[in-house]
């Protein structure tokens, strides 16, 4: 149960490189039709940046100038590796040290298990200021 709380910032990275359907089909050896019936992938967005380095971009929009969080939660569904963990890069991207951080790694679930464990940790008062961050990248640019 997530208990009571409040969100007080957002932020995105959205990559600017597009690749259409029909940029697809060629690669794929398929039909613009069939991708887009098949996979319901009119275009999608291509990141020359790994996940990390976006999630930290996402989440300097989040905070602005708001003070820096005491919890860093990485919720995205592909690591940048394993060891040391993800959370650890976007930290670094963030210029920030000294702030717990982990990753949740439940697939498509990981966003609200993060913020079901966050909702958790706030009630318990183990920690005020806690950031969840989502950032995945299927395609290498």
């Amino acid at each position: 149960m997530i208990s009571h709380f409040k969100i007080t910032g957002y932020g995105m990275y959205l990559p600017p490189d597009i690749e259409t359907a029909e940029d697809l089909a060629p690669k794929l050896n398929r039909s613009v039709n069939w991708i887009i019936k098949r996979a319901g992938v009119q275009e999608r967005r291509i990141s020359k940046i790994d996940v990390d380095e976006m999630g930290a971009i996402a989440i300097k929009e989040a905070i602005g100038k708001k003070n820096k969080p005491d919890l860093i939660i990485n919720a995205s569904g592909v690591p940048k590796q394993v060891i040391p963990d993800t959370s650890i890069f976007i930290q670094k991207h963030l210029g920030f040290s000294a702030i717990p951080s982990f990753s949740i790694h439940a697939t498509c679930l990981s966003f609200l298990v993060a913020l079901n464990i966050a909702s958790n940790f706030i009630k318990s008062k183990q920690y005020k200021r806690i950031v969840i961050v989502s950032s995945d990248r299927g395609t290498c640019g």
